[in-house]
């Protein structure tokens, strides 16, 4: 009886010892309290790739599909968002990894180097994949087409490893040569100037950098669409639980129109750079919003019709005008800017402009004095549009290969750097639309030289109307288009 008692204490006691060691476990190695510890430190940490499809800064805050979406999480959960930015997708795997990063997402897929170091998601939309080629060569149409041509893939990259799951699947075997990341030569590049033949490349990447080389085109898309995940820390399976929720009920809203690929594969669409349209709408709009104008030009000390050119460019003088990156209004301000500076209804005409007014003077007072006009008010337009970080990245760039920094015309050729991925990751504030403000700049310039023939101004009150003289707008043609919203 004595050994029998002291037996089933020692089994007692190994139980209990098993017990707490699966506590243990379950709170260390098997992921029950990761949402705790991201509550108790007030902060979802999310590690993804600066670009247009991910996450980069807009004129007045982050923008980009995965900020956004992570940003609803975080309030879901009640925390903070900090966004970790890393350089490519092995730095996302150190990330995540290391546990500097809760999650990974950055339009990822489910492969196996993902599965080494983290936790999948289930899937919370798909991105379709295209063949792009030069449009000056035949079109290819097949894969075995492709099979013939030299082919480029980026290293580490969804299309490199969506070619190497299909590796042994597909009947045709397509050779391809990988580029490595950031050695100035993009695949897009590469066919355009004839030293490849194709490329495969995302969907939505290939939307976002169409515009730079518009001598590609999409040869045609794969029949299956590339499924994306987020990735979560290994111990993390609370917080994959809590994932795969969140996202399930996003895939429920409505599909966005960029997963539609007749959009990605249209062209972009430019503002409406035609001087008969704009005839039109000054004897029919300009008339009630002129008085606006006018007290925004003392207000500020601004040419009224440089305000009207830009309010023109931004909206086509309409009040109820939103972006679909949250500008409001005729001026098209972001809220915060709006509010910062005290505005009270943004689709208020008279607001609108009054406010835009400030802002942009704001700006021009931003802008170093040094910089002669009218490239400093070029520059303030920029900023305008871009945000001021942004166009400072243009300068650095400018100075760096050689141009002046302080000339609108050096720094305008360097816009469109700020889109292309090689150079936005050397940048403090990384990608922006630079081909966007580029078109921008022009077409104030193109609408104020025609407010300027229309209305002559008999005196200069104020500096910055002198400018109507000293600035040459460039003239555009294009055919009619609806502006970008």
């Amino acid at each position: 009886m004595h050994q029998s008692g002291r037996a089933a204490g020692w089994r007692l006691a190994l139980r209990l010892a098993c017990l707490a060691g699966l506590a243990l476990l379950g709170s260390c190695g098997l992921g029950g309290d990761t949402l705790e510890e991201i509550r108790s430190r007030g902060e979802l940490r999310v590690a993804t790739l600066n670009g247009p499809t991910t996450y980069f800064i807009g004129p007045e805050s982050p923008l980009g599909a995965e900020y956004v979406l992570a940003e609803k999480f975080a309030a879901e959960l009640g925390v903070k968002l900090t966004v970790v930015v890393e350089a490519d997708r092995a730095g996302l795997r150190r990330a995540i990894d290391t546990g500097r990063a809760d999650l990974a997402a950055a339009q990822l897929g489910d492969h196996a180097r993902w599965q080494k170091v983290a936790l999948v998601s289930a899937p919370y939309s798909e991105s379709p994949l295209f063949w792009v080629y030069d449009k000056s060569q035949p079109r290819p149409r097949t894969p075995s087409d492709i099979a013939k041509l030299r082919a480029v893939v980026v290293e580490d990259s969804a299309e490199h490893a969506w070619l190497e799951h299909r590796r042994n699947k597909d009947s045709v075997k397509i050779r391809y040569t990988l580029v490595p990341r950031n050695v100035g030569r993009e695949p897009l590049e590469l066919v355009a100037s004839g030293r490849a033949d194709v490329t495969l490349m995302d969907g939505r990447e290939f939307a976002a950098a169409r515009v730079l080389h518009p001598s590609v085109d999409v040869a045609f898309a794969l029949p299956q669409q590339r499924d994306l995940h987020w990735m979560v820390r290994q111990d993390g399976r609370d917080l994959l639980k809590a994932v795969n929720e969140f996202l399930a009920r996003t895939r429920e809203a409505p599909v966005e129109s960029i997963l539609e690929i007749e959009r990605l594969t249209s062209p972009m669409a430019l503002p409406r750079a035609n001087s008969e349209q704009l005839a039109i709408d000054i004897e029919t709009r300009l008339p009630e919003l002129r008085p606006h104008f006018e007290e925004a030009a003392e207000l500020t000390g601004l040419d009224w019709r440089l305000l009207a050119a830009l309010g023109y460019q931004e909206s086509m003088w309409d009040a109820k005008a939103v972006s679909p990156f949250g500008a409001q209004g005729l001026m098209m301000l972001m809220p915060r800017t709006g509010r910062s500076l005290g505005i009270v209804n943004p689709f208020d005409e008279r607001e609108s402009i009054i406010t835009g007014a400030r802002y942009l003077a704001q700006l021009y007072d931003t802008v170093p004095m040094r910089i002669r006009q009218p490239d400093r008010l070029w520059m303030a337009i920029a900023s305008y549009n871009m945000g001021y970080g942004h166009l400072e990245d243009a300068r650095v760039l400018t100075a760096r290969q050689g141009g002046d920094s302080d000339a609108w015309i050096d720094v305008r050729e360097r816009l469109m750097l700020l889109s292309d991925e090689f150079w936005y990751l050397q940048m403090k504030n990384g990608y922006a639309r630079g081909f966007e403000t580029k078109t921008l700049v022009d077409r104030v310039q193109q609408y104020w030289g025609l407010l300027q023939e229309r209305f002559p101004q008999k005196s200069s009150p104020t500096p910055a109307s002198t400018l109507a003289q000293a600035a040459a707008p460039i003239r555009i043609d294009a055919e009619r288009q609806e502006p970008t919203r």
